[in-house]
């Protein structure tokens, strides 16, 4: 009888920690939508899904850095630039508004992994130093100003604003990003070696694994993927602002933090990271929803506040369950 409740107890932490966020995910909608009828309707979820898009794209390259122990604190600096560029370029060069953003991302991503990698610095002076670095060349780009409207082409504008049936297309280029993600880590070398080099360094350099190799296409990942995402914002906001994306760095590694990826490295899964973007998705989505049926004015402070308490909620029950395993 005894054996049989500790199988239980056991069987529920692993449930737990194999799908908390999707549980946490599904809990909140199922809440949103007994409080708040609006919240079900198909324009608030195809809102809810094209507001997530830029945040998701950072967080699967933030995902893959992490879970190769490392950390990325200039996507946010490299998601303005590239949005800068692509403004820039969307009119006189139409195909280089694609092409160019991402590029600019690919790079600073590479200069990132070889500072690290064979500079030997630590990811987060580096990625640090490349954040305040990035954003001055986004001032440099835009010419010194704090934010410009720029007449960008119209098929340029429905890159955001555009769907499919229905989809918007950042809500495809983000499910088809998860989806290359996903199947890289689960069932590629790279993706083994990523997490070896996270779970343990040296052992996997012992292996034969190339560690540099691995650690350097992380942030090449990473900064392709801010790139994507600054292709989008730039769509978005129409405009050169050298200001925009300020905090997107720590709103990704909340989203992987919260979908079960730990800091550490090594462990967890990228899937369970878009159930992460979604959740911090929803936040601002439920304040809105709270303010318009009860009239409360709550400041939007209130989303950093909520966001913060959630994600050291998580962070301790990942603690109490590694602790347990280790038993």
């Amino acid at each position: 009888m005894r054996t049989d409740k500790v199988t239980i107890k056991t069987g529920v932490r692993d449930l737990i920690k194999a799908h908390a966020s999707l549980m946490m995910l599904v809990v909140l909608c199922v809440i949103a939508a007994v409080c708040f009828p609006a919240f079900g309707t198909a324009t608030n979820v195809v809102n809810i899904f094209r507001r997530v898009s830029i945040s998701g794209l950072v967080a699967i390259g933030m995902a893959f850095v992490i879970l190769s122990g490392g950390i990325d604190l200039s996507v946010g600096s490299i998601t303005a630039v590239a949005s800068i560029v692509a403004v820039q370029v969307s009119e006189s060069y139409p195909p280089l508004a694609v092409i160019a953003p991402i590029a600019v991302g690919l790079a600073i991503g590479a200069l990132n992994g070889a500072l690290i990698t064979l500079g030997r610095i630590p990811p987060f002076i580096t990625t640090l130093a490349m954040m305040l670095g990035v954003r001055g060349l986004a001032f440099i780009l835009a010419g010194d100003t704090a934010s410009q409207t720029v007449n960008v082409p119209e098929w340029f504008r429905a890159l955001y604003r555009g769907d499919v049936l229905g989809l918007p297309y950042p809500t495809i280029a983000l499910a088809l990003a998860f989806g290359v993600a996903i199947v890289v880590s689960k069932y590629t070398s790279f993706g083994r070696s990523v997490y070896a080099v996270g779970g343990a360094e040296e052992a996997a350099g012992m292996m034969g694994l190339n560690v540099k190799k691995s650690k350097t296409l992380v942030y090449i990942i990473s900064g392709g993927c801010a790139g994507c995402a600054g292709l989008l914002l730039a769509s978005q906001l129409k405009a050169v602002d050298p200001t925009a994306a300020r905090g997107l760095e720590l709103i990704a590694i909340a989203a992987v933090v919260i979908g079960g990826i730990p800091l550490t490295g090594g462990l967890g899964k990228v899937g369970q990271v878009f159930c992460g973007v979604l959740i911090l998705g929803l936040i601002p989505n439920l304040i809105n929803h709270f303010r318009m049926r009860f009239g409360i004015p709550l400041p939007s402070w209130y989303n950093e506040m909520i966001t913060g308490t959630l994600l050291l909620a998580v962070v301790l029950l990942q603690s109490r369950i590694e602790r347990r395993d280790t038993r």
